[in-house]
């Protein structure tokens, strides 16, 4: 098991955060050598929005001991984002490496549902986020005009030496990295459903993703 050959020391946890206290909206694990990984969703009052409750989702991620003589790190707790829209989450640990995973957005008035996934490579002794990867949808008019956003959702995540794949849907015509490294238009693609795929996603370099559709 190469990620725990150097647990870091002093690590704080950060038990007394909101995203600890609160009972998940919703909640993924996922477990190795007796360590176990959830990514959480809860659920408050967005600040920013006074005049009546509009929610707001924190997303954080938190590691646990199951199993002391296997699992040596600190249990820890780290926000990665928020999200206006009720996100998709998921985790997967291997022996390469942990990943998190989930959609964020908000509701744009003549577009509807605006959201787009990040996925983490977390440092599983301190969930620290070692590289992040997104991906977005767009609608993409054949006649080369301005385009909107859609939605992106994340379906999960899945490892296989070294390899990331990441499933979902997307409600636009194109799903491209977010951000874009291709100019626009983007690419115009079939179907609604996808597989990305980032091989040896815990290399160095982020490679872009190969993506299929259908």
């Amino acid at each position: 098991m190469r990620w725990f050959g150097t647990i870091a020391v002093g690590i704080v946890a950060l038990l007394g955060s909101s995203a600890q206290a609160q009972t998940p909206v919703s909640e993924e694990h996922a477990s190795f050598s007796g360590c176990d990984f959830a990514i959480k969703v809860v659920e408050v009052a967005d600040p920013e929005w006074p005049y009546y409750y509009r929610p707001l989702y924190k997303i954080s991620v938190q590691s646990a001991v199951l199993t002391p003589a296997t699992c040596g790190l600190t249990p820890t707790t780290v926000e990665l984002a928020t999200s206006k829209l009720l996100p998709d989450i998921a985790i997967a640990v291997s022996a390469d490496g942990l990943v998190a995973g989930y959609s964020f957005g908000e509701y744009i008035r003549a577009f509807g549902p605006w959201t787009r996934i990040r996925v983490h490579s977390l440092n599983p002794s301190s969930l620290v986020s070692l590289k992040v990867v997104g991906l977005m949808s767009n609608h993409v008019p054949t006649n080369g005009g301005a385009g909107m956003p859609a939605g992106t959702y994340l379906a999960g995540l899945s490892l296989n030496n070294g390899d990331l794949q990441v499933t979902g849907s997307f409600g636009g015509n194109s799903l491209t990295e977010d951000p874009a490294t291709t100019a626009w238009p983007y690419p115009i693609l079939t179907g609604n459903n996808f597989v990305a795929t980032y091989v040896s996603f815990f290399g160095q370099w982020a490679q872009a993703p190969s993506i299929v559709t259908y």
